[in-house]
């Protein structure tokens, strides 16, 4: 009889049980991604629904009251019927995340509030493919709301460009806006613009929201709406609130019209 060595023999039952192993190996740990930036999904307009301006939008109809109703149809979607998922989204910031090793995921959890809502929590999760992010919001809470993806999104692992989509509600899970943005990290500038998917008469316009920091007038918005056929552009100083607007089908011109630091209306220089 041929005695095989004894190594052989353990290197074939090596062999044999590596092969019959049906456990899938455990995902490897990628390389965290960042966060998108607030404003790619919530940008900041309080310039036109300040509740301490509200005299002053109702006092006369001034140029920046005009401006104020047109930003404010979107700031209305955002921060009143989809403020869940985007205060959701804000919860995360500054929040560490970390790894689950069994799904792969990178995770961001944290309770909120939300004013005359209640109180949700999130879990946000980043599956990282390459240099790409793909996200996913899944929020619990009042209503019975459990674990319904509210929001989702692609981003590069940088956090400086990608898209959103946001659903309208556990009850109507369609998209209300999507949107596509891009931060530079460095200086902040760039900008989100949204646009309208939902059935009505706001379906296909869009808002454009963009910060430059360079310019006196560091915060502008670009609205189309395509029922009324109609541009809107308006420019404005975050910290000093003087600004302008433009819409050639409201005011028959295509020059800017201009308010101060008190919202009321001037001469454009």
């Amino acid at each position: 009889m041929i005695r095989k060595p004894i190594g052989f023999l353990l290197a074939a039952m090596v062999m044999f049980a590596s092969c019959n192993n049906d456990e899938a190996p455990m995902p490897q740990q990628s390389e965290k991604p960042a966060l998108p930036p607030e404003a790619s999904m919530a940008p900041d307009m309080t310039m036109f629904d300040d509740e301490g301006q509200e005299q002053a939008r109702l006092s006369a109809v001034t140029n920046w009251a005009y401006a104020a109703v047109n930003v404010g149809v979107y700031s209305s979607i955002l921060y009143s019927h989809l403020v869940v998922p985007v205060t959701a989204f804000k919860a995360t910031i500054g929040t560490e995340a970390s790894f689950d090793e069994e799904a792969g995921l990178w995770v961001w959890e944290k309770d909120f509030d939300v004013e005359g809502h209640g109180s949700y929590d999130i879990r946000l999760t980043a599956n990282v493919q390459d240099e790409n992010v793909n996200w996913m919001g899944y929020i619990s809470g009042e209503g019975n709301v459990d674990n319904f993806v509210w929001f989702t999104g692609t981003s590069n692992v940088t956090g400086e460009a990608g898209y959103w989509e946001l659903f309208e509600s556990p009850e109507s899970p369609s998209v209300w806006l999507s949107n596509a943005w891009e931060y530079d990290k460095e200086t902040g500038n760039g900008s989100t613009t949204f646009n309208v998917e939902k059935e009505g008469d706001n379906l296909g316009s869009s808002i454009t929201y963009r910060i430059d920091n360079d310019m006196e007038m560091d915060r502008s918005v670009i609205i189309s709406n395509t029922s009324l056929d109609n541009e809107i552009l308006v420019n404005w100083s975050k910290a000093d609130k003087y600004g302008q607007v433009k819409s050639e089908s409201h005011f028959e011109s295509s020059a800017y019209f201009c308010w101060d630091a008190n919202l009321q209306n001037i001469s454009c220089e």
